[in-house]
């Protein structure tokens, strides 16, 4: 499709003039280039990442100005998400060619400029710590790429890009006929996140403090995990057996499908995103239950266990595991308990923060001064980083 044709067409889209057809072709095509990924030339672009935080903020700055009345919020931020992607996808090389040449020192070159404070804490990483089932524990972070292990018929590779893969090998039997189930269990800590590759060929993403338990080798009708903190799921599709995620109040049901997964002790609920096909949502507490559609977010609250469900922002909730924060007037406490689990800080308050809001998007792999600046821009707060403690004054 000719890039000035499409230009047009999201701009229609943003002002509230595109036809269905076109609104239609729009979504179309950003699914179909969501499932191609388009190389990044980092020598004429710079860092993918940095460019990427830099488009979107510029959209969360438009938003804002568009935004007289709060009420739209949730409707323009979806349209500008969408006009966004393919805007990034697409025609981001032009664009940002065309600010290069018409600026002597580009708003990336600015960036990689920004000097780094003295009193900062650097980003988390791919850091985990893997148990097997005879008690072994591995440091993954340290480990060199490879094999790692050989149980239950089961071999544990670690590959060069940092990935915990699982290949079933043999299938385990014993003298009686009947497989013995073996349990490992991957921990990130704060500070840390990993991706590991199911024996069945499901991907998941752990967050910071956040840990996985599930077996080597999923034998039985039932294909089932236990989660605490959050991850991202994509289960392999398997209709004979189900895949059952079990987690603080809750156990989500799917046969293949992709979602999030939130479930801190120290959140107020436990919250699950779908993307994509069907979710079974079950309190066990309450013992109520609902599917939830894609876009849709279940949230169980931990004092009375209802379920709540809402339609959100997938890109908002997954930012995470894409490598960014994003945060669209969301409150400041819990801002900050997102960035304490992936800079491993701790933080304290010297006033009353409870109805400070806040949006922007940063990088994950800025540090944490640069981080906090998404919050002192607004002028509402001021931050100080003495060692691993972060303190906020209104």
């Amino acid at each position: 499709m000719d890039k000035e044709l499409l230009i047009n067409l999201i701009n229609k889209y943003l002002s509230n003039q595109a036809t269905a057809d076109e609104e239609k072709f729009l979504f179309d095509y950003y699914d179909t280039l969501q499932k191609n990924e388009l190389k990044w030339d980092e020598f004429l672009l710079g860092d993918e990442n940095i460019a990427k935080t830099e488009l979107y903020s510029k959209i969360l700055q438009e938003i804002k100005a568009r935004e007289s009345a709060s009420k739209r919020i949730i409707f323009l931020r979806s349209r500008w998400f969408v006009a966004a992607s393919v805007a990034l996808f697409l025609v981001v090389s032009s664009l940002l060619a065309l600010y290069l040449r018409h600026n002597n020192s580009s708003l990336l070159a600015k960036n990689n400029a920004l000097p780094v404070s003295k009193h900062t804490v650097a980003p988390g990483g791919n850091k985990a710590l893997l148990t097997l089932a005879n008690g072994s524990k591995i440091t993954l972070d340290d480990a060199a790429t490879g094999q790692l292990a050989k149980q239950s018929g089961v071999t544990i590779t670690k590959a060069a890009n940092g990935k915990l893969i699982y290949t079933i090998e043999n299938a385990p039997s014993n003298s009686t006929g009947l497989a013995q189930q073996a349990y490992n269990t991957i921990e990130t800590p704060r500070g840390g996140q990993y991706q590991v590759n199911l024996p069945d060929g499901s991907k998941v993403w752990l967050n910071a403090g956040s840990s996985l338990r599930f077996p080597t080798n999923f034998t039985g009708n039932l294909r089932s995990v236990e989660l605490t903190g959050e991850a991202y799921f994509e289960v392999a599709k398997n209709a004979q057996k189900p895949f059952r995620v079990l987690s603080n109040s809750q156990v989500v049901e799917v046969l293949g499908t992709h979602f999030n997964i939130s479930s801190y002790i120290d959140d107020s609920s436990v919250k699950t995103t779908l993307l994509e096909g069907s979710v079974k949502v079950l309190s066990t507490k309450s013992n109520q239950s609902k599917l939830l559609k894609p876009g849709q977010q279940s949230n169980i609250n931990y004092s009375d266990n209802s379920i709540d469900i809402q339609t959100v922002d997938t890109e908002e909730v997954v930012a995470w595991k894409n490598g960014y924060f994003l945060f669209v007037d969301e409150d400041l406490k819990s801002i900050m308990s997102k960035l304490a689990r992936w800079y491993n800080v701790d933080v304290e308050y010297t006033g009353n923060v409870d109805n400070l809001r806040f949006g922007g998007i940063v990088s994950r792999s800025r540090d944490l001064a640069q981080a906090l600046k998404i919050i002192e821009q607004t002028g509402n707060v001021k931050t100080k980083i003495e060692g691993r403690r972060v303190t906020i004054m209104p």
